[in-house]
């Protein structure tokens, strides 16, 4: 076997590691979503909508989802899922969320709230 030294980096190798670097932070900086906080919380189970919920009010619902009970609660500008009967209760864990496009899933009960931007007038369409 033919053992081969590693040939030390040069200068211009090293610009181009710090600049690719750079470059992969920012992509990471530009990505990020930049919608502000959403203001209504759409609850839908199994497709359909049951819930519309604006976001600057103070909510506390119970959704039968299709495997259990989902407690879904709206204060202060956020949405949460604070009590589920699934299993490994991932969407209570989520914990709150506030920002338009966010989203709270529970596979087991086919249940997802999501928050969506602007006033009532941003749902355009509804469909299930």
């Amino acid at each position: 076997m033919d053992f081969k030294v590693p040939v030390p980096l040069t200068i211009a190798d090293r610009v181009l590691i710090g600049v690719s670097a750079c470059l992969v932070a920012a992509s990471f900086v530009l990505a990020r979503p930049t919608g502000g906080g959403g203001t209504i919380a759409l609850v839908q189970v199994d497709g359909r909508t049951v819930y519309k919920l604006r976001l600057d009010e103070t909510h506390r619902v119970v959704v039968q989802g299709t495997s259990g009970l989902l407690t879904v609660e709206t204060k202060d500008g956020e949405v949460a899922v604070t009590d589920a009967g699934c299993p490994n209760r991932l969407c209570v864990r989520t914990g709150w969320r506030s920002r338009a496009g966010d989203v709270i899933v529970c596979v087991p009960n086919k249940t997802v709230v999501r928050i969506l931007p602007g006033g009532e007038d941003s749902v355009r369409a509804i469909t299930g």
